[in-house]
C-alpha cells in the first residue's frame, strides 16, 4: 500500500473533485498499463492545495469585445419536447391531406427520454454508500447532478429510493448526524452490482410511439382501408360458405336470446334480451332470423340470396373474438378443419390490416390526447386512454358512408376520454351520461362568476346551454367534490334525517313482499326467497339452490327469470303501487 494512503490525509478541493469525474483520454490502454505496473510500488506526499481565486475586472465589461449574439446549441435533453423541431409552421403540426383541417392549438408532447450518467460516478457513489450503510436525500440529489438528460428528477429520485430500499439501505431524514456507527453493513450487495443497478436506473434512450409527424393523404388512407375492408368481406363470405360455422353462430344467438350467453361476447351492438323493443336488440334478432331463413332455404350463394345473407351477417356485427371462437370450435371437428384454416387465414389478414391502420394513426391519437390534457393529468395516461378509443374505431368503421377515418376515430377517442374522466378522474364517480352536462355547467358557472360578482341564475345558464332550468337545477344537486366533515354536527348537517312519513318499517315491508310473492307458485316464491335472501332466508347462489331442489343450475335460473317476469307484469305493478300507497 502506498505511503500516501497510510500516513497522509488526502484533501482535494471541490473544484478538483468535480474535474475527476469527467472522462479523459488515456495515454495507453488500461490493460497494458496494469500489466506493466502490476509489480511496481509508488510513494509520495500529497499536499492539500486550496487557493482562493478572485476574478477582478481591470476594465469595464462593455470593453471586453465578446460576441454576445444568440448562438444555436444542441445536446441531450435540448429540443426533445417539440413535435417537429425542423418545421417552422406553428399551426401545421396536425395536417390531414394537402388541404385538410389545421389545428389552431399548438400541442407539445415528449418524443422520448434520453438519460445518461458517467459509470465512474456510479461506482464512487456505490462504494461510499456501502461504507456508510445509509444515505440521505442530499446524497440522492448530489448523484442526480451528474445525470444528463430530459427525465423528471422527482421520478428518478423515487426510482432510486425504491431500488435502494429493496437492496436494504436506510434513508436518513436527519442530516445533522448523517450516518450512525454500525458494526456491519445492512446490505450484502457488492459495490459492482450496486453501481450497475444505479447506472441502469439513470441510463435510458427510449422513443415514445406516435411521436412522428402525422400526414394522412387521401390516397394513403384509402390504401390502408382497402385491405381491411376486403379482408372483412372475405371473412364474412367464408363464414357463409361454411355450414358448421353458420350453425354455431345461430346457436350462439339463441343463447343470447335466452340469457345464457353474454351478448358482449357475440356482438358489438348493445343487446338487451329482456328488452326486445330496443332498436339495436330488435335489429340484431331480426338479422338472425333472416340468416336462419336463408340457411333453411338451401343456402343460396349467388345473386340476391347471397347479398341478403351477407347483409344479415353484417347486421349481427359480431366481434372478432367471437369469430375466433367459431374457428376454435371448427378445429375440434375433423370434417371442418379445412374451413377452420381458411377462416383463420382471413382473421389473421384482417388483424394485420387493422394493426397497420392503427399504427399509422398513433401520431394522430397522440396529438388528440395532447390537446385534451386537463390540469393534473399525465399526458401519457391521456394518450393511453385515447389509444383505447382508437383501437375500437376500426371494428365498426364503414368507409362506404363517406366519413373519414380520422373523424370517426376522433369520436371514439373523445368518448373514451369522457368515460375515463367520469370513472377515474374524480373522487366522486359521476355517471358517464351526466359527466358532459356537468362539465359544461361547471365551465359556464365559472365564466359567469369571473365576469360578474352576482352568482349566475339557473334560467340564465339554461338559456346559454340550451337546456331547461329544471335540468340545470338537477345538475347542481349532483355532488362534484368530496366533503370531509370533522365533527358529528357537520355529519348531521350533511346526512339529513329520513322522512318518517315516507319510510316503511321492516314489518310493513315484509308484509308487502309476502303479499307479492303470494301471487306466485309455491316453488317459485321459495326460490325467489332463497335467491335474494328475503324474510328469514339467507341469500344463496344458483348452484346452492339447485342442490336443494335436485335440478340443474340453469333450471333454477330459468325459474328465477320467469318469476321476476311475472312480478314485473303491469297488474302486479299496480298491485304493488296500491300496497305502497303510491
Amino acid at each position: 500500500m502506498p505511503e500516501a494512503e497510510t500516513n497522509q490525509t488526502v484533501s482535494i478541493d471541490a473544484a478538483e473533485e468535480s474535474e475527476l469525474l469527467f472522462d479523459f483520454d488515456p495515454e495507453e490502454p488500461a490493460e497494458e498499463f496494469f500489466d506493466r505496473a502490476s509489480g511496481e510500488t509508488t510513494s509520495g506526499v500529497f499536499v492539500a492545495v486550496s487557493v482562493a481565486i478572485t476574478a477582478v475586472s481591470p476594465e469595464p465589461v462593455d470593453s471586453w469585445g465578446d460576441d454576445l449574439s444568440p448562438a444555436p446549441i444542441s445536446g441531450d435533453g435540448i429540443d426533445d419536447n417539440d413535435i417537429d423541431p425542423d418545421d417552422d409552421d406553428e399551426e401545421g403540426f396536425l395536417r390531414v391531406g394537402g388541404s385538410g383541417r389545421q389545428s389552431k392549438r399548438r400541442a407539445v408532447v415528449p418524443t422520448g427520454t434520453r438519460l445518461c450518467i458517467n459509470p465512474a460516478v456510479c461506482t464512487m457513489w456505490a462504494e461510499d454508500l456501502l461504507q456508510n450503510a445509509a444515505y440521505s436525500l442530499g446524497d440522492i440529489d448530489t448523484l442526480l447532478e451528474f445525470c444528463e438528460g430530459n427525465e423528471d428528477e422527482d421520478e428518478l429520485r423515487a426510482n432510486l429510493i425504491r431500488n435502494l430500499e429493496a437492496a436494504g439501505f436506510e434513508l436518513l431524514e436527519d442530516t445533522a448526524e448523517r450516518y450512525p456507527e454500525r458494526w456491519e453493513a445492512l446490505s450484502a450487495v457488492s459495490s459492482e452490482d450496486l453501481a450497475e443497478g444505479i447506472e441502469a436506473v439513470l441510463t435510458r434512450d427510449t422513443k415514445l410511439p406516435g411521436t412522428q409527424r402525422f400526414r394522412m393523404e387521401k390516397s394513403r388512407a384509402q390504401a390502408l382501408l382497402a385491405p381491411m375492408t376486403s379482408n372483412r368481406q372475405e371473412l364474412l363470405l367464408s363464414l357463409l360458405c361454411c355450414e358448421s360455422a353458420t350453425v354455431f353462430l345461430l346457436e350462439a344467438v339463441e343463447s343470447v336470446r335466452d340469457g345464457s350467453k353474454d351478448p358482449r361476447l357475440v356482438s358489438l351492438r348493445s343487446i338487451f334480451p329482456k328488452r326486445p323493443e330496443d332498436t339495436e336488440t330488435a335489429e340484431f334478432f331480426a338479422a338472425a332470423v333472416a340468416l336462419k331463413l336463408w340457411s333453411t332455404r338451401g343456402r343460396v350463394m349467388d345473386g340476391k340470396g347471397r347479398r341478403e345473407a351477407l347483409a344479415s351477417l353484417e347486421a349481427l356485427d359480431c366481434t372478432l373474438d367471437f369469430y375466433k371462437e367459431i374457428v376454435t370450435a371448427l378445429f375440434s371437428c375433423d370434417e371442418s378443419k379445412d374451413d377452420a384454416r381458411r377462416l383463420e387465414e382471413r382473421i389473421a389478414a384482417l388483424d394485420a390490416a387493422t394493426e397497420q391502420l392503427i399504427v399509422e394513426h398513433l401520431p394522430y391519437a397522440r396529438r388528440v390526447a395532447a390537446r385534451d390534457v386537463e390540469e393534473g393529468e399525465d399526458p401519457e395516461d391521456v394518450f393511453q386512454v385515447a389509444c383505447t378509443g382508437l383501437l375500437r374505431a376500426p371494428k365498426r368503421f364503414d368507409p362506404e358512408r363517406g366519413i373519414r377515418f380520422v373523424d370517426y376515430s376522433t369520436f371514439w377517442m373523445k368518448q373514451a376520454l369522457s368515460k375515463w374522466r367520469a370513472d377515474e378522474a374524480s373522487a366522486i364517480r359521476i355517471p358517464v351520461n351526466r359527466y358532459d352536462g356537468l362539465a359544461k355547467l361547471s365551465k359556464e358557472m365559472e365564466l359567469r362568476d369571473i365576469k360578474a360578482d352576482d352568482p349566475a341564475s339557473d334560467q340564465d345558464i339554461a338559456d346559454e346551454l340550451g337546456v331547461s332550468a329544471d335540468e340545470v337545477r338537477q345538475f347542481r344537486t349532483v355532488p362534484r367534490f368530496p366533503e370531509h366533515p370533522s365533527t358529528e354536527d357537520q355529519w348531521d348537517e350533511l346526512l339529513a334525517e329520513p322522512d318518517n312519513m315516507s319510510s316503511l318499517d321492516s314489518e310493513e315491508t315484509s308484509s308487502i313482499v309476502a303479499d307479492c310473492l303470494a301471487e306466485l307458485k309455491k316453488r317459485e316464491a321459495e326460490i325467489i326467497r332463497y335467491r335474494f335472501g328475503l324474510g328469514d332466508y339467507e341469500e344463496m347462489t344458483l348452484e346452492d339452490i339447485a342442490q336443494i331442489y335436485g335440478v340443474s343450475r340453469e333450471r333454477v335460473r330459468q325459474i328465477v327469470a320467469k318469476a321476476l317476469e311475472k312480478l314485473s307484469a303491469p297488474s302486479h305493478r299496480r298491485r304493488l303501487q296500491e300496497l305502497l300507497g303510491m
